[in-house]
């Protein structure tokens, strides 16, 4: 049996995805049993002292985690509006963390992945992800998809794709998704008394 290039099982993944018809869509999950996975990784970049982020120490606050890699096109079709969310929604707490999970020989190298950045003016942190272990921990499927987590530290929201493919409207979708999680009021947990 021939071995697939990395491009050919990419290209049969969105082809997949898109007959599927899910490459625009938000997807709203079960709040009781969607807590994420805790960031795996020690290679940050755009942190005080490229030192790590974990999502504990984002509860409290909405986080956007996005997956993506620097030489996926419709990866770089969402840079846009990510940059327009970190202008909206930066003053109100919400950080976007970016795990950048390589396909190519060339998006392994973390080199690339900095002057990448530099070029784009990317600033919000990014996680590298060289051997995968968040994307597989995330069960990530397709580049890009935009998870949305809550204040509680729970997954509410996914968007697989290009947030404008086809006409979409993923962009102002999600913005109104984030707003709505700003919005909720979150109780403090109390603590049994023994």
């Amino acid at each position: 049996m021939q071995k697939f290039t990395t491009g050919v099982r990419a290209a049969l993944s969105l082809l997949t995805l898109l007959t599927l018809g899910q490459a625009a869509n938000a997807q709203q999950f079960d709040s009781g049993r969607a807590e994420p996975p805790e960031f795996v990784g020690k290679e940050w970049l755009n942190t005080p002292e490229n030192k790590p982020i974990t999502l504990e120490s984002r509860k409290g606050k909405v986080t956007i985690v996005e997956f993506w890699t620097f030489g996926c096109i419709n990866c770089q079709r969402n840079l846009p509006a990510y940059a327009r969310w970190q202008k909206s929604f930066q003053k109100k707490g919400v950080e976007i963390i970016g795990i950048h999970t390589p396909e190519t020989e060339e998006e392994k190298d973390i080199e690339n992945v900095k002057k990448f950045l530099k070029k784009q003016k990317i600033t919000y942190p990014i996680l590298f992800d060289g051997k995968s272990e968040n994307w597989k921990a995330w069960q990530q499927q397709w580049w890009p998809t935009v998870w949305l987590v809550d204040k509680k530290g729970i997954v509410r929201y996914r968007w697989q794709g290009e947030l404008a493919w086809k006409g979409a409207d993923g962009e102002r979708t999600m913005a109104r998704k984030i707003q709505e999680l700003l919005d909720e009021r979150v109780e403090p947990e109390r603590k049994a008394i023994k």
